[in-house]
């Protein structure tokens, strides 16, 4: 199933909707040089990808037959993880903790935050549990997916202090997960990853502690750490990955920091680990979430980081445009590409995920939006961020090097460029509502002779606008609020 060979042919509900951007005052109009510097190397792409969480247990059962003539949960993962579809290579598992096969215990805004452990209600194991969930990862690594992180937001909650997979109100700022309960955890967490990866399934790496800093007291599984608890768990997890010989092929990932802004409080989490005489040396990589950070607080860390950590790679794990309403247009495509363009050229990240693949919710969230119909029925809507993702996912694949790029006469553009086996990928966002705006190029080195270009705009979904001869002289024009992927080789 190919979503990009015709604008909107596999759309089953929904019409697009474009939501104008007021235009800012001085906004540049005219034509813009994007300038390129193919000796001016940064880092390396590990890939895109997506979480699992909220969506996989629940479509993982989609077992009804789509417009395709296969089952709705196989069209939607060709959708995100086939050649086809978006073709990502990163998916990040979600070791839930709610335990038993009924009622998960906990109070949550929504049943599809309560994720299934593999613990049953009789305190065992049975990898069979989480039984959709583990499908739609399994399919992800059939159709390409090389790389699959498991993340936690809670420890299981028979081993919490609340009996839940969060806080209670009356304990803020306090750990869900009493010490005598570390070594459980990383059992169970460790465990699920040897049986996994024994399975085919290519976990590299464990994340056993997701946004800290917050006090998670209800509404979705979470679990506060204050930085010396935390330091306590991962020297935990550490060991017993060293008793297991574990170390050299599964990655302990430095903690998900809940914003990259705020930098105060990042760097009191941050540098109780990176200070640490036993951990500080295992960490080769730090992951956050863009959630709430400004270009501006992103700057600030990724100046610190690389002045006293510069051997330390980033890797953006979670993002979503934080606003309620649905949109399915452009408006929110662009703002997420040009996200995507600031994280990867601020922070050098390595790879970059998107949080809500599919969102049965009321935001400006998921790539593919479904209905929050109580029986849901098996349909689905694309958005334009999906296409808009498919513009950076399709075209910069791993092993991708982002080169030095610099526009003139910028205005509301954003840009970014990679080099691999001899193509250069440029990406191109135009956020203004009302305004196309022309691009030129100057590449310093390189000898390409064909240029061809994909657009997401208010009329296109991800296609190949033209394929000519690249000279000097080449230029594209970008129309109002749209992602244009520019391959030349």
């Amino acid at each position: 199933m190919n979503p990009f060979v015709k604008a909107g042919a596999l759309l089953l509900s929904g019409v697009f909707l474009t939501t104008a951007l007021t235009a800012c005052t001085g906004e540049e109009t005219g034509p813009a040089t994007l300038t390129v510097d193919l000796n001016d190397r940064h880092q390396t792409m590990e890939g895109f990808g997506a979480s699992s969480a909220w969506w996989s247990q629940e479509i993982g059962g989609w077992t009804e037959i789509g417009a395709s003539g296969k089952q709705v949960r196989e069209e939607i993962m060709d959708l995100l993880y086939s050649e086809d579809g978006l073709g990502m290579n990163i998916y990040r598992y979600n070791l839930g903790a709610g335990t038993g096969t009924g009622e998960k215990p906990g109070v949550f805004s929504d049943s599809w935050r309560s994720a299934q452990s593999f613990i049953d209600d009789n305190g065992n194991i049975d990898y069979s549990l989480d039984a959709n969930a583990v499908w739609c990862m399994t399919r992800a690594v059939e159709l390409g997916a090389d790389k699959v992180f498991f993340f936690s937001n809670s420890a299981p909650d028979t081993m919490t202090i609340t009996g839940m997979p969060h806080s209670e109100e009356q304990r803020k700022k306090v750990t869900n997960l009493a010490p005598e309960n570390y070594q459980a955890f990383a059992d169970y967490a460790l465990d699920a990853v040897e049986h996994f990866r024994a399975e085919g399934i290519p976990v590299i790496a464990i994340s056993p502690i997701n946004e800290p800093q917050w006090t998670w007291q209800g509404g979705q599984e979470g679990c506060h750490y204050e930085p010396d608890e935390m330091v306590a768990l991962y020297k935990v997890f550490y060991q017993e990955m060293l008793d297991r010989g574990m170390t050299d092929e599964v990655e302990l990932d430095m903690f998900e920091s809940g914003q990259f802004g705020g930098i105060i409080k990042f760097r009191k989490w941050f540098k109780a680990l990176a200070e640490d005489e036993t951990l500080g040396p295992i960490f080769h990589t730090l992951s956050g979430h863009s959630y709430n950070s400004s270009f501006a607080d992103k700057e600030k860390t990724a100046k610190w980081l690389k002045k006293n950590y510069p051997d330390l790679k980033i890797r953006c794990t979670e993002w979503t445009e934080m606003t309620g309403g649905r949109d399915l247009g452009m408006d929110s495509a662009v703002i997420m590409a040009d996200t995507i363009c600031s994280d990867l050229k601020i922070l050098d990240a390595i790879s970059w995920t998107y949080w809500l693949a599919v969102s049965r919710y009321d935001w400006r969230d998921g790539l593919l939006y479904v209905e929050p119909n109580d029986p849901i029925p098996q349909t689905y809507t694309l958005t334009k961020r999906y296409y808009g993702y498919g513009n950076f996912t399709k075209f910069v694949k791993e092993g991708a090097v982002r080169v030095g790029t610099q526009m003139q006469n910028e205005g509301e553009l954003n840009s970014i460029a990679f080099e691999h086996d001899g193509k250069l990928t440029m990406i191109l966002v135009n956020s203004s509502a009302e305004n196309e705006r022309q691009v030129s190029f100057n590449i310093a080195g390189g000898d390409y002779q064909t240029m061809t270009t994909w657009l997401t705009d208010d009329e296109h979904d991800l296609e190949q606008t033209a394929q000519t001869a690249y000279s000097a002289q080449s230029a594209v024009t970008l129309p109002p609020q749209s992602v244009m992927t520019v391959v030349l080789e």
